[in-house]
């Protein structure tokens, strides 16, 4: 249980650290009317897709045989792992070598702005949808390989979505915590993630997928 802990851990992290857009969509959101509501419901919808896929994991697919290495649903889900890591790992390197020198100018999506004149529920729905799915699936595909108790699972699930939020949280956090410093605060951060996340978070993507290749190719060849 402790490997699994430390993996799916690893994995949040890796959703956290690789998500600078949905940073930058809580900063923005915090900018708009009911801006604390509209950031907490981005969260709620972000934790709400992990539940989901969770709940897949641990209800839908109960009973599958995950633990015997060469059973159909141990095979699919490491085949679903190399898959999920070659295309992290080839999506990162030709987005590495395509990119572009940092522009100073960089600014957040222009689809944010659309958001400001909705209800401020609208945020679960964007959070759901800024998910990173991959790595959210290569982590319930771990889980389900563990073949650990329901419980032990959902204990996983839960380390995995709170590890996730670690980045995407952090301002909210700011805003309670510092209501004074947090827009000058918040405003820095914007301006070096649009401006120099790029390239960490292409590599934290190669990095991750190749070790679900490798992952995967163990669970295939073992």
């Amino acid at each position: 249980m402790g490997t699994l802990v430390g993996e799916v851990a690893l994995l949040g992290l890796a959703v956290a650290f690789t998500s600078p857009v949905s940073v930058v969509t809580v900063i923005v959101l915090l900018t708009m009317p009911s801006g604390r509501r509209r950031a907490i419901a981005f969260v709620c919808g972000w934790l709400i897709a992990i539940a989901g896929i969770g709940a897949l994991a641990v209800f839908v697919l109960h009973g599958q045989d995950f633990s015997a290495k060469h059973s159909t649903p141990s095979r699919a889900a490491s085949t679903l792992e190399v898959l999920l890591g070659c295309l992290l790992l080839i999506g990162g390197a030709v987005a590495y070598r395509r990119r572009e020198p940092s522009q100073g100018g960089a600014s957040p999506p222009k689809w944010l702005d659309r958001v400001e004149g909705t209800h401020w529920l609208l945020g679960v729905a964007v959070g759901a949808v800024m998910l990173s799915y991959a790595l959210s699936l290569a982590a319930a595909s771990e889980i389900r390989k563990a073949n650990v108790s329901s419980v032990d699972a959902g204990v996983a699930i839960v380390v995995f979505a709170v590890t996730s939020i670690v980045t995407v949280a952090t301002p909210i956090v700011v805003v309670l915590l510092a209501p004074e410093r947090s827009a000058e605060i918040l405003a820095t951060w914007k301006a070096w993630l649009l401006g120099n996340s790029r390239t960490v978070v292409l590599v934290v993507l190669m990095v991750v997928g190749a070790f679900l290749i490798f992952r995967g190719i163990q669970g295939l060849v073992a």
